[in-house]
């Protein structure tokens, strides 16, 4: 199994080119193997930042990458795009299809769309959706660490963080669990963190990679995803300004 490296909430036109950096250096150093992004490539979906956003990307040493988008790269003010058109300018650079399937590097990580362009921040899951992941996770192979990517967290840190959920999540998480599903990915909040919400079934919230937008006294963060010696192990990265670079969080990595 190689190394899983999980960005979010980029957002691209209020970055820190210093923390681009970083990111790009921290994934020479793992010898990443998948690159998994779960939205806000961009701070207002213009086409500047999506080229940013995407140079960036491509740049990232990485087998693979698989790309979802954010409320934050649909047209804000664009309103009229909204209407049959909120995801031409991601699809420029991203392709159509807003959820895509990878298997690489030991890792089957399925991607969900819950944004929603009659929505500016709120998320949401249709029972079709909830249906087609579980339908993807029964059948996909079974010797992959079997992940589910989405924009919006599935589950709620704190009683604060309940509004970022989207609609249908309590149901998505126990079918995509019974499914077969061991990590949901998923960003927004900006606020990093990792835990196990139900029986063999973990979640890790990715803070913002390398955006200025940080919250809740919160880093630039990120994940990683790798085997240690025959161990499952999530790492949260946190920005250390004084040396420059990403350093693994004090809780160091997770055995799953």
């Amino acid at each position: 199994m190689g190394v899983l490296m999980h960005l979010s909430d980029l957002h691209f036109g209020a970055h820190d080119p210093r923390v681009c950096a970083a990111v790009h250096a921290l994934a020479r150093r793992l010898d990443v193997a998948l690159v998994v992004v779960s939205g806000d490539l961009t701070q207002r979906a213009t086409a500047r930042q999506f080229d940013a956003a995407h140079h960036f990307i491509a740049g990232l040493p990485a087998l693979r990458t698989l790309v979802l988008p954010g409320n934050h790269d649909l047209p804000l003010f664009a309103w009229w795009e909204r209407l049959g058109h909120a995801y031409r300018r991601y699809a420029r650079w991203w392709g159509d299809d807003l959820e895509p399937v990878c298997d690489a590097g030991g890792f089957f990580v399925v991607g969900v769309n819950t944004t929603r362009p009659w929505r500016h921040q709120r998320g949401s899951l249709s029972r079709a959706q909830i249906d087609a992941v579980a339908q993807r996770l029964a059948t996909g192979p079974r010797d992959r660490w079997r992940i589910v990517v989405t924009h919006h967290p599935l589950v709620a840190r704190h009683a604060g963080d309940a509004e970022h959920r989207p609609h249908r999540a309590a149901e998505a998480v126990k079918r995509w669990r019974d499914a077969g599903a061991a990590l949901l990915l998923s960003g927004h909040a900006h606020e990093p963190g990792l835990s196990e919400v139900l029986p063999g079934l973990w979640t890790a919230h990715a803070g913002t990679a390398v955006s200025v937008r940080l919250r809740a006294q919160a880093p630039n963060s990120l994940i990683t995803l790798e085997d240690r010696e025959g161990q499952r192990c999530l790492t949260r990265w946190d920005f250390d300004p004084s040396e420059g670079a990403f350093v693994p969080h004090p809780g160091g990595p997770l055995p799953m």
